[in-house]
């Protein structure tokens, strides 16, 4: 299977090797990592690692993460999908894109896809995700994802390095309701 989704404006297909560079470069952005790596620049070997990682997910699970881009474009606007976060390890979804590209629902379209992937071609029940407590622009993208907060972890530190955790979910149940309501909606709109 080739995992490749188109959604309204992008083309997500699996991280490769040969986007890792690109792939650094976003995940190093000062933007991106202040809260996805709680600041920490992390190495081209880790960025291949998850790379690896991802691959071998994709295999024993049929999910794991997407590189975002235009359709034809060799840009790589954005990150999605799932990986393991925590110990122990709780399956989550992640999203990161281009700061030059902020702004424009890219976040929500992708996160969305990749959401919606997994739900129509995997057996996963629930889609969790979770966020550094300050991280507003996040918190809004979990909302427009239709996602519920669950729990809060307190991780803060004296130094403010590390943020208290917000968890989200979303079951595959409340999903197949708000493709529901969706279809119609557009029934609605077609009479």
């Amino acid at each position: 299977m080739q995992h490749v989704i188109a959604s309204a404006r992008l083309v997500l297909q699996p991280v490769h090797m040969a986007a890792a560079t690109a792939l650094h470069a976003l995940l190093g952005h000062e933007d991106v990592r202040r809260y996805l790596t709680d600041g920490v620049a992390m190495s081209h070997a880790w960025v291949g690692g998850l790379i690896r990682e991802s691959a071998v997910s994709f295999a024993e699970r049929g999910l794991g993460l997407w590189s975002a881009r235009e359709p034809g474009g060799q840009l790589l606007i954005g990150l999605t999908g799932f990986r393991d976060f925590y110990t122990p390890p709780v399956f989550e979804l992640l999203y990161a894109v281009q700061p030059s590209h902020g702004h424009r629902g890219l976040a929500t379209e992708m996160a969305q896809a990749a959401i919606d992937y997994a739900f129509r071609h995997t057996g996963l029940q629930a889609v969790r995700a979770s966020t550094d407590a300050p991280n507003q622009a996040s918190r809004r993208v979990l909302a427009r994802l239709g996602m519920r907060p669950h729990r809060r972890t307190a991780q803060a530190d004296a130094a403010g390095v590390c943020w208290d955790q917000l968890h989200f979910v979303v079951s595959r149940e409340e999903w197949q309701c708000r493709q529901e309501e969706g279809s119609a909606v557009l029934r609605t709109l077609e009479c």
